[in-house]
């Protein structure tokens, strides 16, 4: 009998370790450091977040942040040529991360949040 709970245990186990992992997501954001980005949330795995956002910024473009994440967030200076990224929890959180990140970099708060967003 306790050889087959240890089987179970070991099943479960596995069962809510491979859960764990498919819920992971990755983000990414990708600019030119002037005034075109990308990014990527939900993604399965970082090549297809890294892909998808240089994708959508275009040519020119450089991986800026990869993160296994659900949350992303992108700020830019126009007058300031700055730019910030985060991703964590939290559509706030990140926002606010973003804007800080890129304002450490300008002087005078010049950055805006251009996007953030989760997976839901």
């Amino acid at each position: 009998m306790s050889v087959r709970l240890l089987a179970l245990g070991a099943l479960l186990a596995t069962t809510i370790s491979s859960g764990a992992r498919a819920q992971e997501t990755w983000v990414a954001i990708a600019d030119d450091g002037d005034r075109y980005f990308g990014y990527a949330v939900g993604m399965a795995t970082r090549g297809a977040a890294e892909g998808a956002a240089i994708g959508s910024c275009g040519s020119g473009c450089a991986i800026k942040l990869t993160a296994i994440a659900p949350c992303v967030a992108y700020a830019h200076s126009d007058t300031g040529h700055a730019s910030g990224y985060a991703a964590g929890v939290g559509l706030d959180a990140v926002r606010q991360l973003a804007w800080s990140d890129c304002n450490r970099r300008v002087p005078a708060n010049s950055c805006t949040v251009r996007v953030a967003q989760c997976f839901p």
